[in-house]
């Protein structure tokens, strides 16, 4: 432990990897303020968790849609540029929803705001996977593990005070407030990336045109593929929570977007606290994924028996602490087993991954909600996420036998 936390001091001792550090935080904590008064607004408009689902969906689907053009870009072009102007472009959208939300408040058409969610998803469809594989660029070769695991406990920290953000001001129904949040926000973020120099582990545009087709690295490359099919698994249903949190506040524990947002920002100090508990753990490997996969599906269970606020803050606290450890050691195992000259399209293919399965299962957990209850949703997924966990072990003592066997 005292080890780790020494080699976790010296990456933060960096000031380069600071500011990317910054950057990351000052994005995570727009994006999840942003998000937050979105999905609730959505739902207060609506009534329907399947139109919070369809939000969802529509925000990550186009991360699919665009994601060959995301990782060639990521592996071609300057990523420093291109991370800043996606961040600037962010600001700009963010800004001008919050002065249509200022100036029209509650009348605020709902085509307005899924025209915001669908330009954010293309932006944020560019800018996932650059934030990712920027990592490599950031620290020196051996750093990357520890610098990988840190950007999910960086990013915690920004998740935890835009929830808090989001608290205050959706309980004060000022929604507009949070998405100048995130204009603020991204646009500091777009400075502080310009401030960052690349190091020495950066790979050179030749090297990352040699690297050869994705698709192929990855049908042969199991420490990677293994890993990317358990987040599959995992952002499906069991990360796609903030479709299920305004039916759990406001259908079992009675409450309305302060009791949202409060389970949002119990979430969160959950996540924040698990993936820093990672960032300093020695847990690698296929097999941990897929145990800590299982976990996760199981702590799920209690949060659909909870009727009162203390029993659901409780219990959504355990669900972000496992979960946040999961991102963060899912993270690092693809980013430090990927080729170093396949790193965007790997990143590109991890965003995929993480936000093409909440857009598949979005609306499909919207559905279950408004068809069968919050419950018997939350059984759902708690079971699901097992299952696959349980797949993904076997999977992992198969490639293990057959590498061995090799």
């Amino acid at each position: 432990m005292r080890l780790a936390l020494g080699q976790l001091a010296d990456t933060l001792s960096d000031a380069n990897f600071r500011r990317y550090a910054t950057a990351q935080f000052l994005h995570g904590a727009g994006m999840w303020a942003h998000h937050l008064a979105e999905v609730w607004l959505v739902y207060e408009i609506t009534g329907s968790a399947f139109a919070v689902g369809l939000t969802v969906a529509l925000r990550s689907g186009l991360a699919v849609v665009l994601a060959p053009v995301a990782g060639t870009l990521a592996d071609r072009r300057d990523r420093r540029v291109l991370l800043a102007s996606t961040q600037a472009s962010k600001a700009v959208v963010a800004s001008g929803l919050a002065v249509l939300a200022l100036a029209m408040g509650e009348d605020l058409p709902l085509a307005v705001l899924f025209a915001a969610v669908a330009l954010l998803g293309a932006i944020g469809a560019i800018d996932t996977p650059l934030r990712r594989a920027f990592v490599r660029d950031v620290v020196i070769a051996d750093g990357v593990n520890r610098a990988a695991r840190l950007h999910t406990s960086v990013m915690s920290v920004g998740r935890f005070l835009g929830s808090g953000a989001a608290w205050l001001f959706l309980s004060l129904s000022l929604s507009w407030a949070c998405f100048a949040i995130n204009g603020a926000t991204s646009l500091v973020a777009a400075l502080l990336v310009l401030r960052v120099v690349p190091t020495t582990a950066k790979v050179s545009a030749e090297a990352r045109a040699a690297g050869g087709r994705v698709l192929g690295y990855l049908m042969r490359t199991p420490t990677v593929t293994i890993p990317l099919a358990l987040l599959c698994s995992f952002t499906l249903f069991g990360w796609n929570l903030a479709v299920l949190l305004p039916v759990v506040a406001d259908k079992q524990l009675a409450g309305g977007a302060g009791t949202f947002a409060i389970l949002a920002q119990v979430m969160a100090v959950g996540s924040l606290i698990g993936s820093v508990m990672m960032a300093t753990s020695k847990l690698e490997g296929l097999r941990s994924l897929g145990v800590l996969l299982a976990v996760f599906g199981a702590a799920v269970f209690p949060l659909a028996a909870v009727s009162h606020l203390i029993g659901g803050m409780v219990a959504i606290f355990v669900v972000g602490v496992i979960g946040g450890g999961y991102l963060s050691l899912s993270n690092a195992s693809v980013q430090t087993a990927a080729d170093p000259r396949l790193q965007g399209r790997v990143s590109a293919v991890y965003g995929v991954v993480f936000v093409g399965a909440r857009a598949v299962g979005g609306p499909i957990l919207g559905w279950l909600v408004d068809a069968f209850g919050s419950r018997v949703a939350l059984i759902t997924v708690a079971a699901v996420t097992a299952a696959c966990a349980l797949a993904g072990l076997l999977a992992a003592h198969r490639s293990k036998k057959g590498t061995l066997q090799c």
